[in-house]
């Protein structure tokens, strides 16, 4: 019965990206011998949202040459649904604005009230679409709002109302071909998605409470922090390797700082319902469509939810539609021209 659950889910997921591809490439062509793509701007694209699933990166300079080849786009933070708008390919791109070597996270999607307290300063003020946030900055989503950043590598992660996040570290080493980035999540509803990509071929993101460590690869979950500090992870996609946050984040940009991933014997080999304490657990890895609690006392051991009633909630349905319109927009990248070679 189990079995049947488990590819169910995939099919649809398929179906459903399968449709909007074609119901998307509809809206795009290319321009004649110029190997420019045309693009019907759909409800809630971004610049940055467009760049990052077709360049694989973006950063406000990125907005010149586009502005450039569309004069008749006003603001770049506000493209109105049903704007036509004119993107360079890749190799062209590339040329024009080099790749930087520091790794951002950029607002891709965003609903007021957002605001941000970046570096050294000391006060809040009105988070922005395309902002690039940097490490140590401060994210604060208050009452009915809602964001997005996002990240080479396909790195992806979502805010509910009344989330607070900080940003800890962004690495990026384009001669290895990877990227980690750590954040530090103290309040509220965080949804972590990582997707395939052919820019980099490690990527690592963690993301800590009081009580665990997320550590993913590619994958997506859903993690709510109470005031409490009670943590509940769920595994809609892949696995999750779940840390004490008594061990050290990782900083060289693997995971070797930590122990080898092992099973240990209290979370998975439970007897009943019992919590396992605070000092009997390392880590876990939790697998698709498990669940967790965390808190100051201990672990409890992983349960399955029912993910049919879980996808029900307007939350998890909003991140799996624009999980979906993300991937679609990344097979629409592949129609682009491939990258120039380094020595080109």
């Amino acid at each position: 019965m189990r079995k049947n659950r488990s590819r169910s889910p995939a099919r649809r997921a398929i179906t459903a990206l399968s449709s909007s591809i074609v119901i998307l490439f509809s809206f795009i062509s290319y321009s004649a011998g110029a190997e420019r793509l045309s693009y019907v701007v759909q409800p809630r694209d971004s610049i940055s949202f467009l760049c990052f699933k077709i360049y694989g990166r973006f950063g406000p300079e990125m907005v010149k040459p586009l502005s450039a080849i569309n004069q008749d786009v006003k603001d770049w933070n506000n493209l109105p649904q049903g704007q036509i708008i004119t993107l360079l390919p890749e190799r062209e791109m590339n040329r024009s604005v080099p790749e930087d070597p520091r790794d951002l996270a950029v607002i891709t999607f965003i609903k007021h009230p957002v605001r941000v307290k970046q570096g050294t300063e000391t006060v809040f003020k009105e988070a922005r679409l395309n902002m690039t946030l940097a490490p140590n900055d401060l994210i604060e989503v208050e009452a009915e709002g809602r964001l997005e950043l996002m990240m080479t590598g396909g790195r992806i992660i979502r805010l509910d109302e009344g989330s607070t996040l900080e940003i800890g570290t962004l690495k990026r080493d384009l001669k290895q071909g990877a990227v980690i980035g750590k954040f530090k999540l103290f309040l509220g509803r965080l949804w972590g998605k990582i997707l395939k990509s052919r820019f980099f071929r490690k990527k690592e993101m963690y993301v800590a409470t009081s009580t665990l460590v997320a550590g993913v690869r590619g994958t997506a979950y859903d993690l709510i922090l109470a005031h409490d500090q009670a943590a509940i992870i769920k595994v809609f996609e892949g696995e999750v390797e779940i840390y004490n946050p008594l061990q050290r984040m990782p900083e060289s940009g693997t995971i070797s700082d930590f122990k080898k991933p092992h099973r240990v014997t209290g979370p998975k080999r439970a007897e009943g319902p019992r919590r396992v304490s605070e000092k009997e657990w390392d880590q876990i890895v939790l697998q698709q469509y498990q669940q967790i609690t965390v808190t100051k006392e201990g672990i409890s051991p992983p349960i399955t939810f029912d993910y049919e009633t879980e996808r029900r909630v307007e939350w998890i349905k909003w991140n799996e539609a624009r999980d979906v319109k993300a991937a679609v927009v990344q097979a629409i990248s592949g129609q682009l021209p491939s990258p120039a070679p380094a020595n080109d």
